[in-house]
């Protein structure tokens, strides 16, 4: 069944906003016998199309759902901005696999200039990851925050433990650490971490992992770290 989100309260009826009836009549083409899912503000439900009124749907509640789909685990990553789609794919793979917050963050080795292009990537980085999370039926949409410096990590950084996955590291390992089920992931773009930046987020008490014996893409390194230290987590 598809998933949609809204913040309304979803009592007998639920009228879809512009833009998620045109996603359900035009794109997905539901019809009246199918079934969809909605997370509202006061739960999760089955429902089905009752209505449609001037281009919005009406929805009719059928059942409370009642399964949790989302993790103990508060996984927050923070990484580097990447070249090209690379960024986006990061927001949608690691949405999938559980991460509830991302910090796209400037560093020193960050070639991806959106100056000036901010709030536009910041409208379409929502929309991936509303899609993602719609896509691998999450209960909440994960929030993408304004991209970052390097240095506001420790104002973001309070009641978590900080993970920093570092190419240069040999030995440590995220098996090693003293487990905690509220993380800071910190991935940097591509070509790494500068030793200087490294220091700085050792002083901020991060722990310095690697992530084996191969050397992984930025995307690969974040939406794999990510995935890992959800599912260890889980099971501990």
């Amino acid at each position: 069944m598809f998933r949609f989100f809204t913040e309304k309260i979803f009592e007998d009826n639920l009228e879809l906003s512009k833009e998620d009836s045109h996603h359900f009549l035009d794109v997905l083409r539901i019809n009246e016998h199918e079934k969809v899912e909605v997370v509202a503000g006061n739960g999760k439900f089955i429902a089905c199309l009752e209505d449609v009124v001037s281009n919005r749907v009406v929805l009719k509640k059928l059942d409370k759902i009642t399964e949790e789909n989302e993790s103990e685990v508060n996984l927050s990553l923070a990484f580097g901005i990447l070249k090209n789609n690379n960024t986006e794919e990061v927001l949608k793979y690691a949405t999938e696999v559980g991460v509830k917050e991302f910090y796209p963050l400037y560093t020193k080795r960050v070639v991806s200039n959106i100056s000036g292009k901010e709030d536009k990537k910041l409208y379409r980085w929502e929309k991936i990851v509303e899609s993602a999370a719609k896509q691998s039926k999450r209960d909440v949409i994960p929030i993408v925050h304004s991209p970052i410096n390097l240095k506001d990590i420790e104002k973001i950084s309070e009641g978590k433990k900080l993970i920093v996955a570092y190419e240069s590291e040999k030995k440590m390992r995220f098996d090693n650490i003293m487990k905690k089920k509220d993380m800071l992931l910190i991935i940097g773009p591509e070509g790494g971490f500068e030793e200087e930046e490294i220091q700085f987020l050792k002083n901020l008490g991060a722990y310095i992992i690697s992530l084996g014996n191969r050397t992984l893409r930025a995307q690969t390194a974040a939406i794999c770290a990510s995935f890992y230290i959800i599912h260890s987590l889980e099971r501990s």
